[in-house]
């Protein structure tokens, strides 16, 4: 998820500079937020599956 960050913050400093269109940066941005949504949904479940099973994760 850290990795979502990084390159949603890139997109800001390439659309502030002019290096991408905003229009072209917003919609990457999204892309990158559904991403972000699925890699932390997929982390929650895991968690919650390893809670019911009665073990942790390491």
């Amino acid at each position: 998820m850290t990795d979502c960050a990084h390159q949603t913050a890139r997109l800001f400093r390439d659309a502030r500079s002019g290096s991408i269109k905003v229009e072209d940066a917003s919609r990457l941005a999204n892309i990158l937020s559904i991403l972000s949504r699925m890699i932390e949904g997929s982390a929650l479940e895991a968690r919650v599956e390893a809670l019911e099973k009665g073990r942790t994760l390491q």
